[in-house]
């Protein structure tokens, strides 16, 4: 009987985590947000999972403007008085519609022509 002695491979240890610097991770990220950049192919050129390049995305909080997309901006608004704001209402037309609030677990639909006075009133109740 023959035997066969053959030696056992054993898997080797997986290497040691690179460490890539901020300035690395963000560079790579600025090349990913490029208008029509490959994060596959710019995380080979790095040698980086495509993963680990959307992970830095979300850490640096950086996300790929799309196309066509518009910035929303903030107005300016005033508080008008209460008094002010009945005399405005009363100056225009009456029109139909319809006013979904919900505050809490409070929700009102108003329909139709609303009267200002008995508007503020409710709102008042509801709003802190």
């Amino acid at each position: 009987m023959d035997t066969i002695i053959q030696p056992v491979a054993r898997p080797s240890k997986r290497g040691s985590y690179r460490r890539h610097t901020d300035e690395f991770k963000r560079a790579v990220v600025a090349q990913s947000l490029q208008e029509n950049a490959s994060v596959s192919r710019i995380a080979r050129q790095h040698n980086v999972n495509a993963n680990q390049v959307f992970a830095w995305r979300k850490l640096f909080g950086e996300q790929p403007q799309e196309s066509g997309s518009t910035v929303c901006a903030l107005l300016p608004v005033t508080v008008a008085p209460p008094d002010m704001a009945q005399r405005v209402a009363e100056q225009l037309p009456a029109s139909v519609g319809v006013i979904d609030l919900t505050v809490g677990k409070a929700r009102l639909r108003l329909q139709g022509a609303v009267d200002a006075a008995t508007l503020a009133l409710v709102l008042q109740r509801l709003l802190p």
